[in-house]
């Protein structure tokens, strides 16, 4: 009677177990996603700051035991836009037409991506996210730092950065024409995203399709 209990008991509590929820991660008018890449010298304290207007990913999240969850994440690479501010803009488009097709040579490699191989818990609601970070077909091991805030058990948003080496990926930061002297070889990736169910996006939409008709 006590054995039949028991199995009773783990069935229920088996039944009762959350499902891993599946979230798209793309662009919306909260998110963002940012390359920094910050400079030294004379011009230490500026930044180069560029923004992915296009990017996808799926998170596979596991709400009772979080660090069983996994992330693919894309972004396109022409789709970074310099968002300098303290240089002239004949400079500007200077500076985002070498990082976009010097640096990243986006026409050979279109792709940015990240694929998680695991999740440790660093506190109670942040994250560490290690994984393989494929940038000009060169994959290099890079762990993402993730702040996750939930609301009933539904992710509501997630911020984080990872601070990567640019010549592990063979990237060569603008020269001195572009007035870059005293570019770092660090630079930040940092987000802030919200994701959404494919039944939220669905009914997102829906509307714009019914429209259309």
């Amino acid at each position: 009677m006590i054995a039949s209990r028991l199995v009773l008991v783990l069935a229920s509590a088996s039944l009762l177990r959350a499902e891993p929820v599946i979230y798209e991660l793309r662009p919306g008018p909260a998110n963002r996603l940012t390359l920094t890449v910050e400079k030294t010298g004379l011009m230490s304290g500026r930044k180069h700051r560029f923004e992915f207007e296009r990017y996808r990913g799926t998170l596979v999240y596991d709400p009772e035991s979080p660090e069983r969850s996994r992330v693919e994440f894309v972004a396109e690479g022409n789709s970074a836009v310099c968002k300098d501010t303290w240089v002239s803009e004949k400079d500007r488009r200077k500076i985002q037409n070498f990082a976009l097709h010097d640096m990243m040579a986006v026409e050979r490699y279109p792709e940015l991506r990240f694929s998680s191989t695991g999740i440790s818990r660093k506190g109670e609601d942040s994250f560490e996210v290690p994984g393989l970070l494929t940038i000009r077909g060169i994959s290099k091991p890079a762990t993402v730092v993730v702040d996750v805030k939930t609301q009933s058990g539904r992710l509501t948003s997630l911020a984080g950065q990872a601070v990567l080496r640019m010549k592990d990926y063979g990237l060569k930061p603008p020269g001195a024409l572009l007035g870059a002297i005293g570019t770092k070889n660090e630079m930040t990736v940092d987000f802030l995203l919200v994701p959404s169910t494919p039944a939220e996006i669905t009914q997102t939409t829906k509307p714009e399709a019914e429209g259309a008709r």
